[in-house]
């Protein structure tokens, strides 16, 4: 048994050992956006500093960005066409004062039925693009009693309850920090600045697509959750494993306070997206923040 565990305890340290590298197909995309562009694109400059995942609801953010250029997901042929409601599918690029910031408008789900490598090509392209922060969004679900419709939660941890079978370079050990502490700080105290209900919070993902039962809301309450949704976690686990510093940022669009309520109004995507959509200001306030930093 001794032998058993002495040969987990190494193999987990030779992961550690050899950090991930992008692969091929990212690094040749990286090269275009930095260097050659896409036909009458021009090239990003200079390196990005920044990499935003544009959850449901949040791809308006793309319009703060100047010389701005756009290229669908589809036309690259490596990361995925998405099918969710909200979610554009398009790699945008463009510039916030003297930074260059690259973000995904749109992200695919474990519940599209996709292999698992396509829910991280976005960060994986991220890596090589050279960026080392990471800022992640999403729309969830509020379980504290205390939140509010809009309100955001700045992750501080979270539940996951899909556990994606990662490539084993992803499976390293974070330690019980994940999200970098002091830029989620800073964060949640912008958010708040420019007006808008902010905190930290756990996160517990769920396969998804259906929204959960009552039942299932009063198990992730008593788990610990603050806010649930279907996304973010395997992105942020091969964010940390290329050592990239991570905020992820969680807008609620709907709460489970009236879990025993039988009159409750089922939930619509499109309502999802424009309650979403409602917290642009103060997610904007935390890109800005995060920029201010570097």
């Amino acid at each position: 048994m001794a032998g058993i565990f002495d040969r987990m305890r190494d193999g987990e340290q030779q992961i550690v050992a050899q950090p991930p590298a992008p692969s091929p197909a990212a690094t040749e995309i990286a090269r275009m956006v930095l260097r050659d562009g896409f036909e009458d694109r021009v090239p990003l400059a200079p390196k990005p500093c920044l990499g935003i995942v544009l959850g449901t609801g949040m791809g308006s953010l793309v319009r703060h960005l100047e010389d701005k250029r756009t290229v669908d997901f589809s036309e690259m042929g490596w990361l995925p066409s998405v099918t969710a409601v909200g979610h554009a599918g398009r790699l945008v690029w463009g510039n916030v004062g003297d930074h260059s910031v690259v973000m995904l408008q749109g992200r695919v789900h474990a519940y599209e039925g996709l292999p698992v490598e396509m829910l991280y090509r976005g960060v994986e392209l991220f890596a090589a693009l050279g960026i080392d922060r990471v800022l992640l969004t999403n729309a969830s679900g509020g379980l504290a009693t205390d939140l509010l419709v809009g309100e955001i939660v700045v992750l501080n941890d979270h539940i996951d309850l899909v556990r994606n079978a990662l490539a084993a370079e992803y499976r390293t050990t974070n330690g019980g920090y994940v999200y970098d502490e002091l830029s989620s700080s800073e964060a949640v105290r912008a958010a708040q600045v420019a007006g808008h209900r902010c905190r930290r919070g756990v996160y517990a993902y769920c396969l998804g697509p259906n929204y959960e039962t009552r039942a299932e809301y009063r198990m992730l309450k008593t788990l610990g959750a603050d806010v649930v949704g279907m996304s973010t976690v395997p992105e942020v686990i091969v964010a940390r494993s290329f050592g990239m510093r991570v905020v992820a940022a969680s807008v609620v669009t709907n709460l489970a306070n009236s879990i025993d309520r039988e009159d409750r109004q089922p939930l619509d995507g499109e309502d999802v997206c424009q309650t979403a959509a409602s917290a642009g200001n103060g997610m904007w306030a935390i890109v800005q923040q995060i920029l201010r930093k570097i």
